[in-house]
Parts: structure tokens; C-alpha cells; sequence
């Protein structure tokens, strides 16, 4: 369980940001619920960070909108099981899905990024009608991921080599540094401090092999179906995705707003991976202006 210690000191001097916790399936998880707009902002992280990735983006919503940003199982403040095996795709679906049941929450504009994507689409198509619009950050976008060619070698032989995988995500923390090393040294401090240790480092350590790289994984099929059923969702959509983001690409966002039903494309111009980070203030501008004109 999280100690009361770990949660004081997680976050820099001063963060304004309070978080909260629910019991969730029997797992604790944590996340922020700031403003007190009627209409709530259901914000979905991916890997390796949390939902403080979002923080400066909910400063400038929250304001105008309820923004609830949860913390995935094994990132941020949530309970971190050990095992690679309490990780799943539908497994993070189900908890997002009960969370959103406990705090009844209606009238939903869903803000999804990277691994959030999945999960957040995946919770969203189960319970359609807690819905009213989709905003999709860089994020899986096909049934099978293509690779970039830049990882194509390293990925395959993490999958390969399950060992030297474990030692590198999980003894190491190499994704971790990685994934983070274009954000602010006490922001990347934020996500070393939530996952210190081996132990606590599974559920990053999962994602990567979540992957649905090829066909016959087992991610893809229920990947595919979340996916066919987006697509034939009339619900008003706003896809961003950066321009100098390597894992996705701004092109495969904009085919993915071609094959939704009523979607704009949006191209946000130098950020990478993690475009609410570095440009918060653009990005709160396009959703307060999508949610004003699509207004359900």
C-alpha cells in the first residue's frame, strides 16, 4: 500500500494539485478532481508517467470544466502490484470502467494519450451513452502498430529476451529515463519517485508488451474490436497528435480522423510524445473551442 510518506513527497514544493484516492476492484487508486465546471474532463495517461503529465493542462481547464485524471494501475499514487501478470489491457479497462461508475460520472468528455488510448476508448465503448465527445492524443491508432524502423531492432530483442528486458525496464529503469528526458528534471523526478524500485516498475514494465506489433497478439483482437467500434461511433472527436513525436506519428492521426464519423484533425507543431506537457496552453485552447462548438 502507499505510505502516507510517499504521497507527501512525491510531487515538487508547493504543487497545487490535491490528489484523492477510491478503492477500485480492491486495487487504491489515485487521481485529481479540480474545478467545478458541470461538465467533467475524464483525463487517461499512458507510459511511463501519470496523471501529472496532465497537470498543466488541468490548471488551464479547470477553471471551466470538472477535470478527473486518474492514475493508472502501477503509476502515480495507485497501488503497483509486482507482477507483469496483473497487467492487461482488458484488466486496466475494467478498473477505468469501475472507477467511472463509483464517481457516477456523466456527460463525459474523454481526453486519451498513448497507452490512455486503449484503455480509455476501450472503457468508453462499453458504456457509450457517459459519453458526449472524444479527444485522442498521440495514441495507437491501427489493430496491428506499426513500428518505426528506429525501433523496430530494440523492441523485437526486449521481446526476445525477456531477461535482459527485466533488467533494463525494471532493474534499470530505462524506460523510465527515456520516456521522460524531455520534460523539466523535477517533473521527471515526479515519475522516478512514484516507481523507485523493481518491484514497483511492472506495470511499465507490462506495456511495452502489451504491443499489438502483429496479428496473433494477444492485445490485437481486443484492440481491433475497440477500434471498429470507435469508428462507427457518431460522437463529435478532435484528434491532436505532435509533430515531432517518433512513436506516433501525426499522419496516422490524421487517417484515424478520416475514418471516424464526425472528427477534425488537428496537428499540434513542436512538441513530441508528450504534447500536453509542452503545449498545455494550446491544447486548452482547442478543447475549450471543440467542447463550445460541439456542444451535446
Amino acid at each position: 500500500m502507499i505510505s502516507e510518506t510517499t504521497r507527501q513527497t512525491i510531487y515538487p514544493p508547493h504543487f497545487p494539485l490535491q490528489p484523492q484516492f477510491v478503492d477500485v476492484l480492491g486495487q487504491r487508486i489515485a487521481y485529481f478532481d479540480e474545478g467545478t465546471g458541470s461538465k467533467p474532463i475524464l483525463l487517461l495517461h499512458g507510459n511511463p508517467v501519470s496523471a501529472y503529465v496532465y497537470a498543466r493542462l488541468i490548471q488551464r481547464l479547470a477553471p471551466d470544466f470538472r477535470c478527473i485524471a486518474p492514475d493508472l494501475l502501477g503509476f502515480g499514487l495507485s497501488d503497483k502490484p509486482a507482477q507483469e501478470a496483473d497487467y492487461s489491457l482488458p484488466r486496466h479497462i475494467a478498473l477505468i470502467t469501475e472507477f467511472v461508475r463509483l464517481l457516477d460520472l456523466q456527460d463525459i468528455a474523454l481526453v486519451v494519450h498513448d497507452w490512455g488510448g486503449p484503455i480509455g476508448l476501450g472503457t468508453a465503448v462499453q458504456e457509450k451513452e457517459r459519453y458526449t465527445h472524444l479527444i485522442i492524443l498521440n495514441t495507437l491508432t491501427e489493430p496491428v502498430m506499426r513500428l518505426a524502423p528506429v525501433y523496430k531492432l530494440p523492441f523485437h530483442l526486449l521481446a526476445r529476451t525477456p531477461r535482459l528486458a527485466a533488467y533494463l525496464i525494471r532493474q534499470k529503469g530505462l524506460f523510465q529515463k527515456m520516456g521522460v528526458a524531455v520534460m523539466d528534471e523535477a517533473d521527471q523526478q515526479v515519475y522516478f519517485r512514484a516507481n523507485p524500485t523493481p518491484e514497483t516498475r511492472a506495470g511499465i514494465a507490462a506495456f511495452p508488451k502489451m504491443i499489438p506489433h502483429h496479428a496473433h497478439h494477444p492485445t490485437t483482437p481486443v484492440w481491433r474490436d475497440i477500434l471498429a467500434q470507435v469508428e462507427a461511433w457518431d460522437i463529435p472527436a478532435l484528434v491532436m497528435f505532435s509533430d515531432h513525436d517518433s512513436v506516433f506519428r501525426a499522419e496516422e492521426g490524421e487517417r484515424l480522423a478520416r475514418r471516424l464519423v464526425q472528427a477534425r484533425f488537428q496537428r499540434i507543431a513542436g512538441p513530441k510524445h508528450f504534447l500536453q506537457y509542452q503545449a498545455p496552453e494550446e491544447l486548452a485552447v482547442e478543447i475549450k473551442q471543440f467542447l463550445r462548438e460541439s456542444h451535446r
